[in-house]
């Protein structure tokens, strides 16, 4: 699934405040770990108001080859729409 699929976005995905404890933790994985979940965590990471360069930046320092050129040019034009930052949410984030 590449990131320009309709099914491959932030609206369809699990990170929204709605659903999600301030202080709960939200575990994100694909078949190899290097393709769409680190793309879910640098959306993830970019809501909370980390630039998408150092999003991935701090992905890669944990998983290298995450994130593919295709990938990296969606996060590039990737814009926040703020859900991660409502309900207490205190925008900290621990990538492993």
């Amino acid at each position: 699934m590449s990131p320009s699929s309709p099914t491959y976005s932030y609206d369809t995905a699990p990170l929204s405040a709605e659903g999600i404890e301030p202080s709960s933790a939200v575990a994100v994985h694909c078949v190899a770990g290097l393709g769409r979940a680190p793309v879910m965590v640098a959306i993830a990471l970019i809501e909370l108001g980390m630039k998408y360069e150092e999003a991935v930046e701090t992905i890669r320092d944990q998983r290298r080859g995450a994130i593919n050129a295709k990938q990296l040019s969606y996060l590039e034009r990737y814009r926040p729409k703020s859900r991660l930052k409502k309900n207490g949410h205190k925008n900290s984030c621990c990538v492993q």
